[in-house]
């Protein structure tokens, strides 16, 4: 490719590239604004002009865009951004595994990544760059549903200390404030159980990308490992530890294991799988329609806690006792406490 054609290349990659920085940036307005960007019409433009065009645009754009790429990440080339702008989709964006956007695209530093992990998701949009991974929404829907039902909690104690038949005009506010205190209540416990096993299939995973980690164990372990669906909660919580650390943490005795699997996991399963018959004895025995008419906001707030307690103390099992946990569980433990100090 010579003279004119190349030059068009040239400025062409520059501007696509320039376009999905500022992208990242979270610079555009719309997308519209996005798509003028990374295609400005180079057929009309004098040779003379194409010659100067990457170093206009470079000179132009790029000083804010370079420091961002050089901050963020490791071997992103221009090209790399020109390709990465070829695949981004204006009204939808672009998503693809943390994992294969490294492969292709560079390296992610990894404060850049504040502590997201692996089995990450990279998100591109109007918002700029971001990262989605299922413990990051769990944790906000735990805290979304303690507030709200706090909230409610906290709207219905104005019903109370009066007479019985002066509530019986408000019986609808009252009634749509109980659920709403109930559908936060039972949604935390959900969220509680799913962020435990969100984060134990998430190590996991990690653990069974070093090939020598997964052919060094047994068939038994090997599966339990990789064979997420058919590992049973209690498996993960006291096997994947011990499997993937090289000693073990706990047994099922344990204050947050013991609580998790004898508490949050049956109230749980009465939420998700609702029945008039009881559980048989050796499951635990317990009435799961009881269970579920029972689960109210300390129930919530009880498991929040536990879970809280029990991922700590794995992750610091994880990794050889460091306590410096990750910017979510932060989060969920500094939601929790603001919220109980809120309301005292």
């Amino acid at each position: 490719m010579k003279g004119r054609d190349h030059e068009i290349r040239k400025i062409r990659i520059a501007n696509r590239a320039a376009a999905v920085g500022r992208l990242m940036l979270g610079e555009f307005d719309d997308w519209a604004e996005f798509i003028r960007a990374a295609n400005v019409d180079l057929g009309s433009v004098p040779r003379r002009q194409l010659k100067s065009g990457p170093k206009d645009i470079q000179g132009r754009l790029s000083p804010g865009i370079r420091r961002f790429r050089g901050n963020n990440f490791e071997n992103m080339t221009e090209q790399k951004l020109a390709e990465l702008c070829e695949v981004i989709e204006p009204n939808l964006g672009f998503e693809m595994p943390l994992i294969e956007f490294e492969g292709k695209f560079g390296h992610i530093k990894p404060h850049a990544r504040k502590g997201c992990p692996p089995h990450s998701t990279v998100h591109i949009s109007l918002w700029g760059l971001q990262f989605e991974f299922p413990e990051r929404h769990r944790v906000a829907d735990i805290l979304q549903a303690v507030s709200l039902a706090r909230n409610a909690k906290n709207e219905l104690a104005k019903y109370s200390g009066g007479s019985h038949l002066g509530v019986v005009g408000h019986k609808s506010d009252v009634a749509s404030l109980r659920q709403r205190l109930l559908y936060g209540s039972r949604t935390c416990v959900l969220c509680c159980f799913n962020l435990v096993e969100s984060y134990l299939n998430g190590v996991a995973w990690k653990f069974s990308l070093d090939t020598e980690n997964i052919e060094s164990l047994s068939e038994r372990k090997r599966k339990t490992i990789t064979d997420s669906s058919g590992t049973s909660i209690r498996d993960k919580i006291l096997k994947y530890p011990e499997i993937i650390a090289g000693s073990p943490l706990w047994n099922d005795q344990a204050e947050p294991v013991k609580i998790f699997l004898d508490d949050v996991k049956p109230f749980r399963d009465s939420i998700v799988h609702p029945s008039p018959f009881s559980v048989p004895e050796k499951f635990g025995g317990y009435d799961k329609l009881r269970n579920l008419y029972r689960i109210d906001l300390d129930h919530a707030e009880r498991s929040a806690e536990v879970v809280c307690a029990l991922i700590c103390r794995v992750h610091s099992h994880l990794n050889n006792g460091n306590m410096s946990y990750p910017e979510w569980l932060q989060d969920l433990m500094a939601g929790i406490k603001k919220g109980e100090a809120g309301s005292n």
